[in-house]
């Protein structure tokens, strides 16, 4: 008796049928070869639009930037007025000038700065004044080496102007009595009473200041 034996055969492999392959890859190929000029004009079009929006943003950034910093200037202009750091003509051991903002209108100047150590008060005079005085002025203490304070001016400030801060230093305590010394020259304006010296700053400007309590001024002038 003869017994056929059927062969056990080989299942497919998935990986390698052909139509497994074309199952895998039938998206890839759909799409670079089958794509009509209609996905073409989307993909132009979605291109344009974004090439656009990325052009205004940049320009609207860069906008932004000069607002703000002033490009190389570091003046920023806005509504309320002009913010600048000055860079002075004549600096002082005693302090310095941190940053001015003139309102809109030139009527007010805004001034900060710094100060030594040994420095107690500021007085900040602006000009030349064409009538009233030599200067507008204001003064203020020094807290933390630090000082603020706002000037009144006429309405648009002359150009060019001069920002001068003087410092006044602590008493050193020790006073010198029973002498009387003279110099020769003219006779220099007789210092202010107390709590007048702003008053003295604006018609006498500079000789108001010429005591062993004040120190040099620093000072910023708008065409230099």
């Amino acid at each position: 008796m003869t017994t056929h034996v059927q062969p056990i055969g080989t299942p497919p492999d998935p990986l390698g049928s052909p139509t497994a392959f074309d199952g895998r890859h039938s998206i890839g190929i759909g799409l670079d070869k089958h794509s009509d000029s209609g996905d073409s004009s989307l993909s132009a079009a979605k291109c344009g639009m974004i090439s656009t929006i990325g052009g205004a943003l940049i320009t609207a950034a860069v906008s932004i930037v000069v607002l703000v910093h002033g490009g190389s200037s570091g003046v920023a202009t806005s509504s309320t007025g002009t913010t600048f750091k000055p860079i002075p003509s004549q600096e002082s051991a005693l302090g310095s000038i941190g940053k001015v903002t003139i309102n809109s209108s030139g009527s007010e100047v805004a001034v900060t700065g710094y100060a030594a150590d040994n420095v107690e008060s500021v007085v900040v005079m602006i000009g030349p004044r064409q009538s009233g005085g030599q200067y507008w002025a204001a003064s203020t203490e020094v807290f933390n080496q630090e000082w603020k304070l706002v000037v009144a001016t006429d309405p648009q400030l002359p150009q060019p102007y001069e920002i001068k801060t003087q410092y006044q230093k602590r008493p050193s305590g020790h006073t010198v009595s029973g002498y009387s010394f003279q110099t020769p020259g003219p006779t220099p304006t007789p210092p202010p009473p107390p709590g007048q010296i702003v008053d003295c700053a604006v018609v006498h400007g500079d000789s108001c200041f010429q005591g062993p309590d004040w120190g040099p001024p620093s000072v910023y002038r708008s065409d230099q």
